[in-house]
């Protein structure tokens, strides 16, 4: 019995997903030990932080300072 051929139309996925062909799933980043974090982050006065304490006291001298001006 002949050997099917293979020929450039079938390619497996994966060879075309290490190129940088398609996006990745989550499946497939659980298998390789891919561990997701989420984080939470505050704004004030056009800065981000990642610590509350940090936003917070931000504020109170944005606060201050615009206290001092009135």
């Amino acid at each position: 019995m002949p050997q099917p051929t293979i020929n450039s139309a079938t390619v497996a996925q994966d060879d075309s997903e290490s190129e940088g062909g398609s996006l990745p799933t989550n499946e497939l980043a659980e298998r390789l030990g891919v561990t997701r974090h989420m984080t939470e982050s505050y704004s004030v006065g056009g800065f981000r932080y990642t610590s509350l304490t940090d936003a917070i006291a931000q504020a109170r001298r944005m606060a201050k300072i615009g206290h001092e001006l009135k």
